[in-house]
């Protein structure tokens, strides 16, 4: 049932995706408010962009799509697009204000492990239980790497309250599926449906829901749980500050690089040596659906980066980082400077890398993040007020 896989391969590279955003815009921004919660069984059908993967791995910025939107609407005619472009940023912004987050969700796969060898769990992922609609979602998640993100809310819910598996079981089910997880907004997602986010506040699913934005194709009547019981956890979730003055983009480098979740090739200083990531990371547990959209991903990004460097780029793969390492050694390189990918996977790694190779990991983050991070520390309200401000001040800048 691969009836998105054509989309999303299109979405890998930098100007289908650009040339999909001025359709997007043309054709449905206008109609996303109201028809936005509705999936109607592909990305043809629904009213949504299906640029999400292009974004997580800001192959399309945020900024650059915000941008484009508001070229064409004045910002109250949609608002509601740009607040759940800006949902994203949250999530991120939250996960660096509660960094404690991201290692309790770590430790917690370790703990559940034995959870995995359950025929419950077993059912579910493989899409054998006795919800048809479940099972139909689980299809389409392997199978297309993608779900609505109504639907995700949905499958959430029927996960942990319904077959009451634990919820970082299924918040790792989609990270190792989506074209366009990553760790903050998925982590994070899921713990705002078992009611862990937004304390005592969860999400059920319920069937009349479902009948209504799914244009009846799906009516679960009396086979979800009609009561959501609030997950607890031991952890202790301590806030911590962001020193940002840390972050900043130097105007030139020695060594820059390039990895998978920022492609843009957007907002970086200058440099002297560029090296790109080849392919994915292969140390991240994700499907081989996922695998190659970033491989695909990354061979467009190379493509590009010729245009960017006077000197042919370096390649490096995490897997093998011989080059990479006997090139710093060689050039007495104390510094490699990359854009910040973000509390996950792939910052564990880089971190590591800096361990074992002796060399500091620079980051730098853009002026969209450290435009909206400061308000995200809390609920969504508080950044939410901010937005109209804050896209002032940096479309003016752009003018």
């Amino acid at each position: 049932m691969h009836k998105n896989l054509d989309h999303f391969n299109s979405v890998s590279n930098k100007k289908n995706a650009t040339d999909l955003i001025k359709s997007f815009i043309n054709e449905n921004a206008q109609m996303y408010s109201r028809l936005r919660n509705f999936d109607f069984g592909s990305i043809e059908k629904n009213f949504v962009s299906g640029l999400s993967p292009a974004i997580s791995h800001r192959l399309i910025t945020e900024h650059n799509f915000v941008k484009e939107i508001l070229k064409k609407y004045p910002f109250r005619k949609v608002e509601k697009l740009v607040q759940e472009i800006c949902w994203r940023t949250y999530w991120k912004g939250y996960l660096e204000h509660h960094k404690s987050i991201w290692n309790n969700y770590k430790l917690d796969l370790e703990r559940l492990k034995e959870n995995k060898i359950t025929d419950k769990y077993i059912s579910a992922v493989e899409g054998n239980t006795q919800i048809r609609c479940f099972n139909e979602w689980t299809n389409e998640l392997r199978d297309n790497g993608y779900l609505h993100n109504h639907t995700r809310m949905w499958y959430a819910s029927i996960w942990i309250f319904t077959l009451k598996l634990p919820w970082q079981l299924g918040a790792e089910f989609f990270m190792q599926n989506l074209l366009d997880a990553d760790a903050a907004s998925n982590t994070l997602s899921w713990r705002w449906v078992a009611g862990l986010h937004t304390k005592g506040k969860t999400y059920l699913a319920r069937p009349s829901n479902i009948m209504k934005f799914t244009n009846n194709r799906y009516h679960p009547q009396n086979e979800l749980a009609n009561f959501a019981k609030i997950q607890t956890e031991d952890h202790t979730i301590m806030p911590n500050s962001i020193t940002y003055t840390n972050y900043e983009k130097p105007r030139k480098v020695k060594c820059l690089l390039i990895h998978e979740n920022d492609v843009s090739l957007e907002d970086i200083p200058n440099f002297d040596h560029l090296f790109v990531q080849k392919s994915h990371c292969s140390t991240i547990n994700r499907s081989n659906l996922v695998k190659n959209y970033v491989d695909n991903l990354l061979s467009d990004c190379l493509r590009r980066s010729l245009k960017k460097s006077k000197q042919k780029p370096k390649i490096f793969n995490f897997s093998d980082k011989t080059k990479l390492k006997d090139f710093v050694n060689e050039n007495e390189i104390k510094n490699i400077f990359t854009h910040y990918p973000g509390i996950g996977y792939l910052k564990d790694e880089l971190n590591h890398f800096s361990e074992e190779s002796g060399v500091n990991m620079k980051y730098f983050i853009t002026d969209w993040d450290s435009g909206l991070w400061p308000h995200a520390s809390k609920g969504f309200f508080k950044l939410k007020k901010k937005i109209p401000e804050i896209l002032g001040d940096m479309l003016r800048d752009q003018t």
